[in-house]
């Protein structure tokens, strides 16, 4: 008899707003930020679930016609088809851990694309000034990172950070992601004041210096000359800039580029490519476990490549659905390259495509790091995709 009229208060139009908002771009800005500021990944990811998971499915209850507007993203079908094949894999895999706790992932990665597309469609500036939020308090907490970084430095001088920040290279992928952010907004002329840009990104690029990582600035050559295609005349003053960092770098101190070679990547790439062969269609399923031999490092369990370990695990299909995902994702991109946005969202997806190519083996987790790399991105991609085509019927 009072489901009626709960089922009434839920859908109703003020609840709805508040949903999403209010609780869904604060769990968003929460996501973007609370590696910062939290204690630990445990909370991080309890953070997730109850600002952005359950909201958003919240919201999608009390409007289902959103559910079909966001399967039509032809970005979002391909996610679906990878992760179907993915959990069909489940059933040859190797793993140790609860196939039902693995299952549950590709939801939390669905709730981020549904999140991201609910709060654009309700507002599309709202959600870009969520995201733009999000990059200044990025720029926060690299100020206060390298202030205790030089306040205490680290025996082997490489930043970590504070809050749920585990290790350098994990912090890399954060701060790599608002450093492309920042760069492209300069790049796309997305700031009433030109240089506002560039003073948010230099704090949060000398925190990227700081933690010691290369594959970064790998990301960000790769990133400036993708741009090349979007902003043609802005990029080309990046990329000469970027040149002359570099052979005065290399001039100066070639010890930073050069004392560590290639970090062993060769040889670990051969042997995952050796392990890639057995098995070369399906994968072992997803999350097998791998051992990789190089000579004079012993014994590594990461690939040190994403698309190698998607197709370690899930095989070819697996990988052909991967890059599908992507393809998707670049060619609405290059579609709309004269729009803003597009060009701001492209820079960060490019960024994280290049920073997987060394660095990597998480590509489908609870929220972590490595969705600075991946989903974050694709979900910018696929929210104004799907605000474009809403925006084109009208």
């Amino acid at each position: 008899m009072h489901s009626i009229p709960l089922l009434s208060w839920l859908v109703a139009p003020a609840v709805s707003h508040f949903v999403v908002r209010r609780w869904l771009v604060l769990g968003y800005l929460a996501l973007l930020t609370g590696l910062f500021w939290l204690s630990n990944g445990s909370l991080y990811t309890k953070v997730f679930y109850a600002l952005v998971a359950f909201p958003a499915l919240l919201a999608l209850i009390q409007n289902p016609r959103r559910l079909g507007v966001l399967v039509r993203e032809p970005l979002l079908l391909a996610f679906l088809a990878f992760s179907a094949w993915l959990l069909i894999s489940l059933t040859w895999s190797g793993t140790d851990n609860d196939p039902e706790g693995l299952a549950k992932r590709p939801l939390y990665v669905f709730m981020l694309f549904a999140s991201s597309a609910l709060i654009i469609l309700e507002d599309r500036e709202l959600f870009l000034r969520v995201f733009r939020a999000g990059a200044v308090l990025a720029t926060v907490a690299a100020l206060v990172n390298l202030f205790l970084y030089f306040m205490e430095p680290p025996p082997d001088w490489r930043l970590v950070g504070a809050g749920a920040l585990r290790n350098p290279l994990l912090t890399s992928h954060v701060f790599g992601m608002f450093c492309a952010y920042w760069i492209a907004v300069w790049l796309a002329r997305d700031a009433r004041q030109d240089w506002l840009p560039i003073l948010f990104c230099l704090p949060i690029l000398a925190a990227l210096m700081a933690t010691g990582s290369r594959t970064p600035l790998m990301a960000l050559a790769l990133m400036s000359l993708w741009m090349l295609i979007m902003v043609p005349r802005r990029a080309a003053y990046l990329v000469a800039a970027g040149i002359i960092v570099v052979v005065a770098s290399f001039l100066a101190f070639p010890e930073l580029l050069l004392q560590r070679g290639v970090s062993f990547r060769p040889q670990l790439w051969t042997d995952a490519l050796h392990q890639v062969g057995q098995h070369l269609w399906i994968g072992t399923g997803y999350d097998s476990s791998f051992t990789f031999q190089a000579e004079g490092l012993g014994t590594m369990r990461d690939p040190h490549n994403v698309e190698l370990a998607v197709v370690l695990e899930l095989g070819l299909v697996g990988l052909l659905l991967w890059l599908l995902m992507y393809g998707f994702g670049l060619w609405r991109c290059l579609s709309q390259r004269k729009q803003p946005g597009f060009q701001i969202a492209s820079a960060m997806l490019i960024y994280g495509i290049g920073a997987g190519l060394t660095e990597g083996s998480s590509f489908l987790s609870r929220p972590n790091e490595s969705w600075f790399l991946i989903w974050i991105p694709l979900s910018l991609v696929a929210a104004l995709s799907i605000s474009q085509r809403a925006l084109d019927k009208r």
